[in-house]
C-alpha cells in the first residue's frame, strides 16, 4: 500500500512540475507576442500617426501661409501671427536625408509625435539668435533617424508661416549628453543658427545628437521685424535685423534666461525614460481593462466547444487589440520624448 501511495505522490509531483513549466512557457510566449507587437507600434504605428498629424499639419499651415515673396520683400508683411502650442510654424527640408516634414510649435511629448518640435524658447526662422528644434529619431515618422549623415555645407531650408525661406549650412555635428542644454539656447546674439537635436544612439537615450547650421546671409536675408505670439500671450523671442549686414544691427534678443517657461520646456532636451510621470495613472487604466478583458474572453471560452471557443477568440481580437493600442500607446509616454 505505502508503495502505491508513494508512486501517485510521485506521478502527482512530477504532473505538477510539468504544469508549471507549461505555464511559464505559455507566460514567455505570450510575452514575446506583446514584446514583438509593441515593437511593431513603435516602428510603424507610430509613424502612422505622425503622416495622419502633417497631413493635418499641412492644411493648418496652407491656411496661415502668405505667398509674398519674402526673399524679395523682406517687408511687405509684418501682420503678427498668433501660434498655438501645436500648430505648424515652419517646413523643414534636408535634401541630403530626404527629410521634409511641418515643424510644430513646441516640444512636449504630444507636440513631437506630429513632427519635429521649436523650442519656444528659441528665436524663430531667420533671426539672429538659436532657432531649436527637436525631432525624434525611431519611432513617429522618424524625422532626425539620418541626422548623422549630413556633412558640413550641406543645406537645410525653412520656408516659415509666412513664405519666407531660410537657406542654413550644416557647420557641425556633435555628441554631448543629456545634461548639456546649453546647446538649444542662445550662445552667439549676432549669429543666426539652426539647432537640431535628437536621442543617440538609435534606440538608446543616453546621449543627444547635435547638427548645427548657420544661416546662409549670401544667399538669404535675415528675417524681417514681424510679431509671432502664442495662444497665451507669451511672446516668442525675437531679433529682427533689417539687413544682411550684421554690424548695423542694433537689437539683442531678449534675456530669457530666468523664464520658467524656458526652463520647463529645455527640459524636454536632457528628459529620459520614466520622465512623464501623469502617464503612469492613464497605462494603469488601460492595462487593467485589458488584463480584465482577457480573463473575461478566456473564462466564457475556455469551456465551449472548439469551435465556439476559436470564433468568440476571434471576434474578441479586435476589442482586446483596440485595448492594446491605447496601453502601447501610454508605454510610449514613458520613452524619451525624442527618442
Amino acid at each position: 500500500m505505502s508503495t502505491s501511495a508513494d508512486t501517485g505522490g510521485a506521478h502527482r509531483s512530477h504532473r505538477d512540475w510539468y504544469w508549471f513549466l507549461g505555464r511559464a512557457g505559455q507566460f514567455l510566449i505570450a510575452t514575446g507576442v506583446l514584446l514583438f507587437l509593441f515593437v511593431g507600434y513603435q516602428l510603424w504605428g507610430t509613424g502612422i500617426e505622425e503622416t495622419q498629424a502633417q497631413n493635418r499639419l499641412q492644411d493648418r499651415f496652407e491656411e496661415t501661409i502668405t505667398t509674398a515673396p519674402a526673399t524679395e520683400t523682406p517687408e511687405a508683411d509684418t501682420r503678427p501671427i498668433t501660434i498655438e502650442s501645436g500648430d505648424p510654424i515652419a517646413i523643414l527640408r534636408i535634401p541630403r536625408i530626404g527629410v521634409e516634414k511641418y515643424v510644430v510649435e513646441g516640444v512636449e511629448p504630444d507636440d513631437l509625435k506630429k513632427g519635429p518640435g521649436h523650442y519656444p524658447h528659441s528665436v524663430q526662422p531667420g533671426r539672429l539668435g538659436n532657432f531649436a528644434v527637436a525631432g525624434h529619431r525611431t519611432t513617429y515618422g522618424e524625422p532626425f533617424r539620418n541626422l548623422d549623415q549630413l556633412d558640413n555645407g550641406d543645406e537645410i531650408t525653412v520656408l516659415d508661416a509666412k513664405g519666407r525661406e531660410f537657406v542654413y549650412l550644416v557647420t557641425g555635428i556633435t555628441i554631448v549628453s543629456p545634461s548639456d542644454t546649453w546647446v538649444v539656447t542662445t550662445t552667439d546674439p549676432d549669429t543666426a543658427v539652426l539647432t537640431l537635436t535628437t536621442c543617440h544612439p538609435e534606440f538608446s537615450a543616453k546621449q543627444r545628437l547635435v547638427v548645427s547650421a548657420q544661416l546662409a546671409t549670401e544667399r538669404t536675408s535675415f528675417a524681417p521685424d514681424d510679431a509671432f505670439v502664442v495662444g497665451d500671450g507669451y511672446a516668442l523671442p525675437q531679433n529682427p535685423p533689417t539687413t544682411a549686414d550684421p554690424s548695423v544691427i542694433t537689437t539683442t534678443p531678449p534675456d530669457i534666461t530666468d523664464d520658467s517657461t524656458m526652463i520647463r520646456e529645455i527640459e524636454t532636451f536632457d528628459a529620459g525614460w520614466f520622465s512623464d510621470t501623469s502617464a503612469w495613472p492613464d497605462l494603469g487604466i488601460w492595462l487593467a481593462v485589458e488584463i480584465a478583458f482577457v480573463v473575461v474572453l478566456w473564462r466564457f471560452a475556455r469551456d465551449r466547444s472548439r469551435v465556439t471557443r476559436l470564433t468568440t477568440l476571434a471576434i474578441g481580437a479586435l476589442p482586446g487589440l483596440v485595448f492594446l493600442y491605447f496601453v502601447f500607446q501610454n508605454v510610449s509616454r514613458l520613452l524619451p520624448p525624442n527618442l
